[in-house]
């Protein structure tokens, strides 16, 4: 799996964010705003700016990877529209002044890119070192919201996006066993094939129903949620799709450390039921995220040497998950 995006050397850092920036200049010229700066967010599943107006409103305008079609792109749209319609406070599309939600955008070297932009959602993000337990508690309902809000969704005939499941899990199997020794030494490759061959054996014993499975937001870390008066705010659907919801809560508490990941389920099932088996699924999935992580940041040799350090910590926990050990709330060297 990679982002669609050139990042792997400086020289391709440079010459991506070059051509977005214009790509993201002529964007803004389709849309009514009187925007007074523009300012560089990140790269991830797009490259991000945040826009502010000469009346004081904020604006994210995203300039979306050229391997994601216009179907995928508005059909993200399609499914924020639904949340809001529940009452849940998301990004919302702006109009371009020909009335579409998706502006093409073409660079000095006529190079095309898909832009839209969002309404800002007021709010900042939370290291996990500072979350609060209420904090935390609050994330895990807010996912649980989210997967309700997916029970009685209807996608339109055109409705694409990802399915995050046995498929997307081989391409970046495949993805990393081509790019591993980057940072994983062929010894402990045998961890992580031995990982995921349970991991794919798992996931064909699961069953997808109304109640486990639907579209998720598959990327709700604790740097995709931003607080307003303690109040948590999903933001960032761009790898939005279908997928089960414990592989939702998986993605999600990775990052946090153990005893978080506790309250982040305590908050979950206040509002969801979670079935028997939630914890045999939640360390599937978890390894999954984890080879999913790796795969995605293979190539990029800017990042190499965290990855290198990460090791020790990743292979203790696949060993943990292979030889059916705890590992969702144990602690492990980092």
């Amino acid at each position: 799996m990679n982002s669609g995006f050139q990042m792997d050397t400086d020289i391709n850092r440079r010459l991506t964010l070059n051509q977005t920036k214009q790509a993201a200049l002529y964007a803004l010229q389709n849309y009514d705003v009187d925007w007074s700066l523009i300012h560089f967010i990140q790269v991830s599943e797009h490259v991000t700016f945040r826009i502010q107006s000469s009346e004081g409103e904020s604006y994210l305008l995203r300039i979306h990877t050229r391997n994601k079609s216009y179907a995928e792109v508005i059909s993200e749209l399609e499914w924020l529209a639904h949340l809001r319609s529940k009452g849940l406070i998301v990004p919302d599309g702006v109009l371009n002044r020909n009335g579409e939600f998706i502006t093409v955008a073409t660079t000095d070297g006529n190079a095309e890119y898909y832009a839209t932009l969002m309404r800002w959602i007021e709010g900042d993000r939370l290291d996990k070192k500072v979350l609060t337990e209420d904090n935390i508690r609050a994330m895990g309902k807010l996912m649980a919201d989210l997967h309700g809000a997916s029970v009685d969704f209807v996608p339109s005939n055109t409705f694409t996006r990802t399915t995050w499941g046995r498929e997307s899990f081989n391409r970046d199997w495949v993805h990393l066993q081509q790019h591993h020794n980057h940072f994983i030494t062929e010894e402990a490759f045998q961890l992580y094939t031995e990982a995921s061959a349970k991991v794919a054996d798992q996931i064909h014993t699961f069953t997808p129903h109304a109640q486990n499975y639907g579209i998720i937001h598959a990327d709700l870390h604790n740097g995709n949620i931003v607080f307003c008066d303690d109040r948590p705010f999903a933001i960032d659907f761009g790898r939005c799709g279908f997928g089960y919801h414990i592989y939702d809560i998986a993605q999600a508490v990775m990052g946090l450390r153990p005893h978080q990941r506790k309250l982040f389920i305590e908050g979950y099932v206040k509002v969801r039921q979670l079935s028997e088996n939630t914890i045999s699924m939640l360390e599937c999935f978890f390894i999954m995220a984890i080879i999913e992580a790796y795969s995605f940041h293979a190539e990029n040799e800017l990042e190499t040497e965290g990855l290198i350090e990460e090791q020790s910590y990743a292979q203790s926990i696949l060993r943990a998950y292979i030889n059916g050990e705890p590992l969702l709330f144990q602690t492990f060297d980092e």
